[in-house]
């Protein structure tokens, strides 16, 4: 199997994945720059941002119950739309308030993409190439991370020349890359996917036999992760501005630079899986990112931290692709969009409490505390990953 025999509803889907991605990069790095060129506080950016992050995983279930109505190709449309509105209206504003009403409509759109996706790619791909389908999808979504993040502060340094340094120049340039949401829609619409076997409709009674004790414990894994991840992700970009005085072009460079770590991590994933075990590289990856996070938490400079930057994305998001084919893998059929939803739901709140935490923690204390406890919620994350899978990973390891 390799990535040119993918089926072609999964190919056209990439091109709907990057689209959106440009979006997606350019709000996680530069957003809360630009709530700071505002005037506010690390807490309000954590405040605002923290909304969306709640407001994604409140309507998950709705979306995962709305998508077995409509099917996923609308639901994704609709996701695609209320993303490339609500990005536009939000940047609009310069008041607390309003940015945090529609902060929580960008969640929902947001919900519609993390929560229909992987039940979309694992019903359009045959079991022999999901894994390169997952692996496909995550990197062209870091590949869009790459190029949004450039072209955001390419864009910014651009209207600042107009416009002046300042939350306006930042503006206009993510009012640029959201308008791609928009644009996605047209591909999206084109699209024709396999006809789906019915599913059980999502209700309330199938509750009690999806918690079992592994569906709870990788939920818990999911819950470590993005609580640690919630600390520190979603502030890069203000990290790198105000810890490290950078410009934002600078920014989005060094942060397109990291997300190269994470393509080229992500189309490495099935030649790492098939050499070491899909088990055994998620544990071995996310455990080796951790002495990065020190080097990124205590800087020694520029050049070192954008190096830590790249090869940390790199290795602690290479896994997500078998991380998301290991979770619709562990579920009956009919379980599989609540088990999106539960992920999409957990990983949102968790991030969601991380960034208030993170945001209070930077106002309060420094910029380099939440990296501590980053790195404690990531090891207990991957010591309950080891867990669930431990029987798995010493089989993998006695087949090499």
């Amino acid at each position: 199997m390799s990535y040119k025999n993918l089926n072609p509803v999964i190919k056209k889907f990439i091109v709907v994945v990057f689209m959106y991605g440009l979006t997606s990069a350019s709000f996680n790095g530069f957003f809360g720059i630009y709530v700071k060129e505002l005037g506010y506080s690390e807490s309000v950016v954590g405040s605002i941002l923290s909304l969306r992050r709640f407001s994604v995983g409140i309507c998950a279930f709705l979306i995962a119950a709305l998508a077995q109505r409509i099917g996923h190709k609308r639901s994704l449309i609709m996701g695609l739309f209320i993303v490339g509105i609500s990005s536009i209206a939000i940047v609009s504003v310069e008041t607390i308030l309003p940015m945090q009403m529609i902060a929580i409509i960008f969640g929902f759109g947001q919900a519609a993409m993390l929560t229909v996706e992987s039940p979309f790619i694992y019903a359009q791909a045959d079991d022999a190439e999901r894994v390169h389908a997952f692996s496909l999808t995550f990197a062209t979504r870091n590949a869009a991370f790459m190029t949004g993040s450039l072209l955001t502060g390419v864009l910014s340094d651009f209207f600042s020349t107009k416009y002046g340094d300042g939350a306006v120049s930042i503006r206009y340039a993510l009012i640029s890359i959201s308008l791609m949401s928009l644009l996605a829609i047209l591909p999206l619409s084109k699209l024709k996917p396999r006809h789906m076997a019915p599913t059980k409709k999502l209700d309330f009674y199938e509750f009690k036999g999806f918690f079992t004790k592994i569906n709870v414990l990788f939920l818990l894994y999911t819950g470590m992760i993005g609580l640690g991840a919630g600390l520190i992700v979603p502030f890069f970009g203000v990290y790198l501005k105000y810890m490290l005085d950078t410009t934002e072009s600078l920014v989005g460079l060094i942060l397109s630079f990291a997300q190269l770590g994470t393509v080229i991590g992500g189309l490495s994933v099935p030649y790492l899986s098939g050499k070491f075990g899909n088990y055994k590289i998620i544990v071995i990856t996310q455990l080796l990112s951790i002495p990065l996070l020190i080097v990124i938490g205590f800087p020694q400079g520029l050049i070192v931290v954008a190096i830590a930057f790249f090869l940390r994305s790199s290795l602690m998001n290479m896994g997500q692709p078998l991380i998301r084919n290991i979770s619709m893998k562990i579920i009956e059929d009919h379980h599989r969009p609540l088990m999106s939803a539960m992920r999409a739901m957990l990983n949102n709140f968790s991030r969601a409490m991380g960034i208030l935490i993170g945001g209070w923690i930077m106002t309060n204390y420094t910029y380099n505390t939440p990296y501590a406890f980053t790195i404690l919620f990531y090891i207990i994350g991957t010591l309950i990953f080891f867990s669930i899978f431990k029987n798995e990973i010493v089989s993998e390891s006695k087949s090499f």
